[in-house]
C-alpha cells in the first residue's frame, strides 16, 4: 500500500496552504502572527509523525523526525492557548506567558546532545526497537546512554505532553465557564442562521482534534503498520478539523459573524486600524453598482444606521461661507476686507490649484503676514483650511451638479492638484468620501 503512503502528509500539507492562505487573507487581522506560528508548528509535528509511521524510514529521516517531534510537540497546547487568549482579549502578550518555550527547548537540547553522544545510527536502531516492541524494552538498556536517551526524549516528552494537556483541560473549563461559551448559539448559528461568536465556532471545531487525539492513544503503532488506512483516516479527519480552525481565524478581528459575513470572509478580516478606509472601499464598490432606487434605500440605511448627521467636519464649510458673504466689522481695513471678499466670492480666485498666501497678498498690494492674520482672525482658521473650505464647498455643488463626474474631473474643476489629494482633503473637512456624501443628498 506503497500508494496510500503520500496521503499520510495531507495535514502537513495543508497546514503549508493554511500559512500561505492566511497571509494573503488575513495578514491584517491581530491575530495573524499568532495563527501562522501555530501552523508552522503544526506542520512541523505532523511531518515528523507522518514520517514516524511510514514504513521504509532511512536511519537518518528517523532521527531528524524524532528531534522535529521533540520540540514540535510541546508547543502546541502552549500556542493553542495562547491564540485563544488573543482572539478573545486583542492585548498585547506578556513576556512571562512564553516562559513554557524553554521547556520544548531543555528536551530538544538534551536529545542533540545525546544523539551525538550516541551517534545517529544507535539512536535510530534504540528507535526502532521502542517503535515495534513498545517502552517496554528501555528496561534492558539500563545504566547506558539509551536509557537516559529514553528518561528524556521519550518519557520525559510524554510527561511534559500530558501535563501541558492536563493544564490545558483545566483551563479550558474555566474559560469555558467565565466566558459563559455553549453550543447551542453554534447550533443555532448553523440550524437558523444566527450570528455566533468566533470564539465559540473556533472551539466548537475542537471536537474533532479531541477525535484525532484519541485515535493517537487507542490505534498502536503495530496497527498503522498492519493497517495503513488507520493513519489515512486519521489525516483526513485533521485535514477537516484544520479548515474549520483556519476557517474561524480568518474571523480574527470579529467578535461575532453571521452567514452573509461567513461567505464574503475578504470582506470582513480588517483591524479596527484600518476599518474606516475598508468599509469606504465597500461602500464606493456599492455605489458604483448601485441603481437610482437603491441608492436611495441605501440613503435611508445611511441615515438610520450610519447617523450620518453626526459627522463634525473639521473646519465648518458653513462658517467661512456665511463670514465671507456677509459684511464682517472689526479693526481691519473695510477696503482690504471687501477686496479679500471681492477676489473670493467675485473671482472664484480660490479655484486656482496653486494658489499661495503670497499670491493674494500681491493682488491685494499688501504683505502676507497681514493678509494670514486677517483671515486667521476673522474666519478662525489658517488660510490652507480657508481654500479647503471654500474648494469642498465649491466641489458639493459640482458633484450635486455633475452626479456621474469622475473624481479626476471635480478635483481640477475645484481647484485641487490631484484627485487623491481632493479625496482626502474631502474626508477631512467633510468626514466622508465624495461618493458617501453624494449618496447621503
Amino acid at each position: 500500500m506503497d500508494f496510500l503512503r503520500p496521503l499520510l502528509f495531507l495535514p502537513a500539507t495543508a497546514c503549508f496552504l493554511g500559512i500561505v492562505l492566511n497571509f494573503f487573507i488575513s495578514r491584517r487581522t491581530s491575530t495573524f502572527w499568532m495563527l501562522t506560528t501555530l501552523s508552522f508548528i503544526l506542520m512541523l509535528y505532523f511531518t515528523a509523525d507522518a514520517i514516524y509511521v511510514s514504513p521504509g524510514r532511512s536511519t537518518d529521516t528517523v532521527v531528524y523526525s524524532h528531534l522535529v517531534s521533540i520540540f514540535s510537540g510541546p508547543c502546541v497546547i502552549p500556542l493553542f492557548w495562547l491564540y485563544y487568549y488573543k482572539l478573545n482579549r486583542r492585548t498585547r502578550f506578556h513576556p512571562v506567558q512564553f516562559i513554557w518555550v524553554l521547556i520544548p527547548f531543555s528536551l530538544l537540547f538534551a536529545t542533540l546532545s545525546l544523539t551525538g553522544v550516541m551517534g545517529r545510527e544507535s539512536v535510530a536502531q534504540f528507535l526502532q526497537r521502542l517503535y515495534t516492541e513498545g517502552p517496554g524494552v528501555a528496561a534492558e538498556y539500563k545504566g547506558r546512554w539509551e536509557w537516559d536517551y529514553f528518561l528524556w526524549a521519550s518519557l520525559g516528552y510524554r510527561i511534559v505532553v500530558a501535563a501541558e494537556f492536563a493544564v490545558g483541560f483545566i483551563y479550558f473549563i474555566y474559560f469555558v465557564v467565565k466566558e459563559k461559551i455553549t453550543l447551542v448559539q453554534v447550533w443555532k448559528y448553523f440550524r437558523r442562521g444566527e450570528s455566533a461568536r468566533v470564539i465559540e465556532l473556533s472551539l466548537s471545531t475542537m471536537i474533532l482534534a479531541a477525535l484525532y487525539i484519541l485515535s493517537k492513544v487507542f490505534f498502536f503503532k503495530d496497527i498503522f503498520d498492519a493497517h495503513p488506512w488507520v493513519g489515512v483516516a486519521q489525516s483526513l479527519l485533521v485535514v477537516t478539523w484544520y479548515f474549520c480552525f483556519m476557517y474561524c481565524g480568518l474571523f480574527g478581528e470579529k467578535k461575532t459573524i453571521t452567514h452573509v459575513q461567513a461567505r464574503h470572509v475578504m470582506f470582513y478580516n480588517y483591524n479596527d486600524r484600518i476599518k474606516g478606509p475598508i468599509v469606504e472601499i465597500m461602500m464606493e464598490e456599492l455605489l458604483d453598482e448601485c441603481d437610482f432606487g437603491m441608492k436611495a434605500r441605501l440613503r435611508k440605511k445611511l441615515d438610520e444606521s450610519l447617523s450620518i448627521n453626526s459627522f463634525k467636519p473639521q473646519t465648518s464649510i458653513e462658517t467661512v461661507k456665511g463670514k465671507l458673504q456677509g459684511t464682517v466689522l472689526g479693526s481691519w481695513d473695510d477696503s482690504l476686507m471687501a477686496r479679500f471678499q471681492a477676489l473670493m466670492m467675485r473671482d472664484k480666485l480660490f479655484l486656482q490649484p496653486s494658489l499661495s498666501l503670497g499670491d493674494v497678498a500681491d493682488r491685494l498690494h499688501t504683505n502676507k503676514t497681514y493678509i494670514s492674520k486677517l483671515v486667521n482672525n476673522t474666519y478662525g482658521v489658517s488660510f490652507p483650511d480657508f481654500l479647503n473650505a471654500l474648494r469642498i464647498d465649491y466641489a458639493q455643488e459640482y458633484l450635486l451638479a455633475h452626479r456621474e463626474a469622475r473624481q479626476d474631473d471635480i478635483a481640477k474643476a475645484s481647484g485641487f492638484l490631484s484627485a487623491s489629494s481632493f479625496n482626502n482633503i474631502f474626508k477631512k473637512v467633510v468626514g466622508m468620501t465624495p461618493k458617501m456624501w453624494l449618496a447621503s443628498q
